[in-house]
């Protein structure tokens, strides 16, 4: 498909988002790029100037691209990246050491640790575990007169299978969850109270780590602590990659099922494709196009001045990778708007591309399965308890989850 002329009278847009975060939804507001560059300049809600990459072309390109860097301590200038500044959701840049923030042969290194923990082989062998858990939630999730999807069924799913996973005791479950949801909220940095649960995550940590240094098991932080111990994590790096992997096991994961879930309902004659593996896996693919769930990728920095679309991304810019953007360009995709399982060739970037591609996605894809098939064979009738235009997403670039999603389950009987 060819890319839509340009519409040159429609301005750009200037802001990433609206002043009204909280009512943000990265896809329309990021479909006016579609009509102009695929690459674009504009002005962050923090006064950061960036990058904006929106076509799909582009943003495959953009992840593979070594100019364009996740460490920033490889931009040689202060007035580089950030500025010298924080901001909100650049958590992930800059805190710690990480697969998110490095690049090369460090990169290399940290993932090579997790890569063997998160196979096709190994998610297979959650499914009993997450099938189990599935049934809980959802009878517990049955009790309510007017259950919702967040709180009552994607949330507590995706804390429980990530925990039980990486092997949280159950003790500091609740308090590991809100202190994450917490540091990924998108609030100012600078905060003090954002200030104290920095600090009180990374004593958590050091309390979670410590107990289970003491207590080995074969969950996936005794393996990262093993690994801590034969040298190839350092002490610091073992808390921030495994708090990469529960933060990102329960955001990204809980958006997607609530997404999904919402798109299925808005689509009855697609539950069906949910019976067998081969028409799951086609329709699990064209959800995670549809939805994003991570809308951007993780920030990128531009280590020279490069031209990509048409537009010159200057030395040091950050570079935001939108993936939701990308994943609804319609010059890859006829009615990118349209959940379309059965039609789909193109492969979508939901999980990013090369070297960085998300270590967690066959887990992710089991999940979404099991999850997705066990609610809608639970609640064959489900539909949702307010009108879908009046669903609104939390603001955060990490963390866009719907906000709560009031359903009536109306059982078969």
């Amino acid at each position: 498909m060819k890319r839509p002329a340009r519409a040159g009278a429609d301005p750009p847009p200037h802001l990433l988002a609206t002043p009204r975060a909280t009512g943000w939804d990265p896809h329309p507001a990021q479909r006016p790029p579609h009509r102009h560059d695929p690459v674009q300049q504009v002005i962050a809600p923090t006064g950061h100037h960036i990058s904006l990459v929106t076509g799909h072309d582009e943003a495959r390109h953009a992840l593979t691209d070594p100019v364009f860097v996740h460490d920033i301590r490889r931009l040689h200038h202060r007035e580089h990246g950030f500025g010298g500044r924080r901001c909100p959701d650049d958590i992930f840049a800059v805190e710690g050491r990480h697969p998110l923030n490095s690049d090369g042969a460090e990169h290399q290194r940290l993932r090579n640790v997790l890569a063997p923990l998160f196979t096709r082989t190994t998610a297979a062998h959650q499914h009993h575990m997450i099938d189990g858990a599935c049934d809980a939630v959802l009878t517990r999730m049955a009790r309510h007169d007017t259950p919702e999807l967040v709180a009552h069924f994607a949330r507590p799913l995706t804390v429980h299978v990530t925990a039980q996973l990486m092997g949280i005791p159950t003790e500091d479950i609740a308090e590991l969850t809100a202190l994450t949801l917490a540091m990924v909220s998108g609030r100012d940095p600078e905060l003090c109270e954002v200030r104290r649960d920095r600090i009180a995550l990374t004593r958590l940590w050091a309390r979670i780590i410590g107990r289970r240094r003491r207590t080995p098991r074969q969950d996936l932080l005794s393996q990262l602590i093993r690994a801590e111990e034969n040298g190839a994590l350092s002490r610091q790096e073992l808390v921030s990659t495994a708090w990469g992997v529960f933060s990102g096991g329960i955001t990204s994961t809980t958006a997607f099922l609530a997404s999904g879930a919402v798109e299925l309902m808005n689509s009855p004659r697609h539950q069906a494709m949910l019976r067998t593996p081969r028409q799951t896996h086609a329709l699990i693919a064209e959800l995670l196009r549809l939805t994003s769930p991570f809308p951007f990728a993780a920030w990128r920095f531009a280590l020279e001045e490069v031209t990509m679309g048409g537009t010159t991304i200057p030395q040091g810019t950050p570079v935001l990778i939108s993936l939701a953007a990308a994943n609804r360009d319609p010059s890859a995709y006829a009615c990118p708007d349209a959940l379309r399982p059965e039609h789909r060739r193109h492969s979508h970037l939901a999980f990013g591309n090369g070297r960085h591609y998300c270590p967690g996605s066959h887990l992710a894809r089991l999940v979404a399965a099991v999850a997705l098939r066990s609610l809608f064979r639970r609640f064959p009738r489900l539909r949702p308890a307010v009108p879908l235009s009046e669903l609104s997403r939390r603001g955060s670039l990490i963390d866009r989850c719907y906000r709560s999603v009031p359903v009536h389950l109306v059982p078969r009987h």
